[in-house]
């Protein structure tokens, strides 16, 4: 309302005033404040340069001490991550970084030798001595290039984007050196040729001339362009000049006092040059650009800083997933430590069933014995009654006088009648010998020979035959020799027991042969014609087609050859009878059995 305007005013005024006392002494309590000044030109150059704007804000803010402190790149990173300083006076590069990194943020941009709108001022200039063979960027293939330090703005990474425009690469093409702060130092061993060529920021070359440290005329300026009213030697575009940036701990309201300092500050009060003035900040994202662009600063591409970026983005997932590893670590150890008892009680059970196999193998060969005793007792006593016979012929001769000359050959006769018997009684107890497995080199021939050889008393007496043909030059095979033959055994009797009622004259055939890397046996016999229905039955334990059989032999010699990693199978023959055919795999360290 019009009544109520006067009063408002006042408020307003009373407020406005309360504010500005508010603003000169409601600030932190007065305190050091430190500037880090990037020193790239050194120490004694940081200190003359930036003086007199320290010197100013601390004329303009009293209650507050500001202090330079000179440093390189690595120190204004370090002071950044320490909260080490409270302001910072850099190159754009360097900004850019410490903004994008640790939180900066500029509070006015160095305007130097202009009026009007601030523009930019920050360049590079590349160059050679002027009688030197580097006359152009081709030329500087293979040459010596110096710069300060691959992280420096105006000393390095402006001069890399115009190189990267030319199509060079300083790390591939040319011999790039670094040989750090101050920038001098370049400047000086390119004119001593020490160096081909080299770069430095824009201008230094005009004040090392003013200075009378050099001469402008020793030196050859590589893709020289203008912007402009710029009035150096210029061989890259123009960037914003160098920010005075708060660092990120530094309080808002003491950055806005010295913001407005520095604005105020009078051409030629900053100290850098008669003209040059503190304006508001620039934009710096011709910078990001260039950084962007050389994959460099915030846009660094190294598998490092990539996996460094992932990790801080996305350290949670990380948590859940290292968690989640932990899980399945323990999990996978706990499965392994369950498998591990269920592998040593499977070993176990295992262990137990070959034991009750060897048992029953046993039982079978003695039950087998046991059915063969007449045929082997007869096949001793021959023998032995032969052993008598001579033994008696020879007491006699002996006793009418006779000449002991005459005993040579009977007495031959009975060694070798001794020796055949033995032979059947070590064959016998060999059979039956119960003992653990002994594998080794086995001739599958000899194997087979001796079986037939065992079963010879019972093959005679049923007037029956057996057909060997047994390929020569077969490899050996490793395994148990014993229940090889207790196998061979095992088959051979069947087929005599399948033909020994049937009249048949055709003989059993025992053959051997190599197919691949396999041995190959088959006993084939010509008894009763057998339904598809019992052949599928053939080999399962108790199942027996014989009256009083236990139904062990064929389940017992499938196990045997199973374990030898063989195969066993019985097929009809056309016309009656039965094949079995059993395969053992050829030792791979054994050649064929000359």
């Amino acid at each position: 309302m019009p009544s109520s305007a006067p009063g408002v005013f006042v408020v307003r005024c009373l407020s406005l005033v309360m504010l500005v006392l508010w603003m000169g002494s409601g600030l932190a309590p007065a305190r050091e404040l430190t500037v880090g000044v990037l020193a790239y030109r050194g120490e004694e150059h940081a200190a003359e340069s930036w003086s007199a704007t320290i010197e100013a804000l601390n004329h303009r803010l009293p209650e507050h001490h500001f202090t330079l402190v000179p440093l390189d790149l690595e120190g204004m990173v370090r002071a950044a991550e320490t909260g080490a300083v409270d302001f910072f006076l850099t190159n754009p590069g360097n900004y850019a970084i410490l903004e994008y990194r640790h939180g900066a943020a500029r509070l006015a941009t160095l305007e130097t030798g202009r009026q009007g709108a601030p523009r930019a001022a920050v360049g590079a200039v590349l160059f050679s001595r002027a009688d030197g063979a580097v006359r152009d960027l081709d030329d500087l293939k293979g040459a010596r290039f110096l710069a300060v330090d691959p992280h420096a703005f105006g000393g390095f990474q402006i001069a890399r984007g115009v190189l990267n425009e030319a199509g060079l690469d300083p790390f591939e093409d040319m011999d790039t050196r670094f040989s750090g702060f101050p920038l001098d130092a370049i400047v000086l061993d390119v004119r001593d040729g020490k160096a081909d060529a080299g770069t430095v920021r824009a201008c230094l070359l005009e004040n090392m001339a003013r200075e009378g440290t050099i001469d402008l005329a020793d030196f050859r300026i590589l893709s020289p362009r203008t912007e402009g009213d710029f009035p150096c030697a210029l061989s890259s575009p123009l960037y914003p000049n160098w920010p005075f940036a708060k660092a990120a701990a530094t309080e808002s309201l003491l950055a806005k006092r010295v913001a407005i300092a520095l604005l105020s500050m009078a051409p030629g009060e900053t100290g850098v040059g008669p003209e040059a003035r503190w304006t508001i900040p620039l934009s710096y994202q011709p910078v990001l650009d260039l950084f962007r662009r050389l994959h460099i600063g915030p846009f660094v591409t190294t598998p490092e800083v990539l996996l460094a970026e992932f990790l801080d983005a996305y350290w949670e997932w990380f948590a859940l997933a290292g968690g989640l590893i932990v899980l399945a670590a323990y999990h996978y150890a706990r499965v392994e430590h369950l498998v591990s008892l269920r592998t040593r009680a499977l070993k176990d059970s295992q262990d137990e069933v070959r034991l009750r196999q060897a048992e029953l193998a046993h039982v079978s060969r003695q039950a087998t014995l046991g059915e063969l005793a007449s045929g082997l007792a007869h096949e001793i006593n021959q023998p032995l009654g032969a052993i008598g016979n001579y033994a008696s012929g020879c007491v006699r001769r002996l006793e009418a006088g006779g000449d002991p000359a005459e005993l040579v050959d009977p007495l031959r006769e009975i060694a070798r009648q001794a020796e055949r018997a033995g032979r059947i009684i070590s064959r016998i107890r060999a059979f039956l010998r119960k003992a653990p497995a002994d594998w080794g080199p086995v001739d599958i021939n000899a194997v087979l020979g001796e079986a037939v050889d065992l079963l010879d008393p019972e093959i005679r007496k049923r007037g029956l035959s057996v057909e060997r043909r047994l390929s020569s030059g077969l490899p050996r095979i490793t395994g148990d020799r014993i229940a090889l033959e207790q196998v061979a055994v095992n088959l051979i009797r069947n087929a005599l027991e399948a033909m020994g009622g049937q009249g048949e004259t055709d003989p059993i055939t025992l053959s051997s042969s190599l197919e691949g890397k396999e041995v190959v046996v088959t006993v084939a016999d010509r008894g009763p014609e057998l339904s598809p229905e019992t052949v599928a039955r053939l080999f399962e334990p108790f199942h027996t087609t014989k009256a009083g059989g236990m139904g062990l032999g064929l389940s017992l010699s499938r196990s045997m050859v199973e374990d030898h990693g063989g195969r066993i199978t019985a097929t009809p023959r056309p016309g009656g009878g039965l094949a079995v055919r059993f395969t053992l795999p050829c030792s791979p360290t054994e050649t064929a059995i000359p």
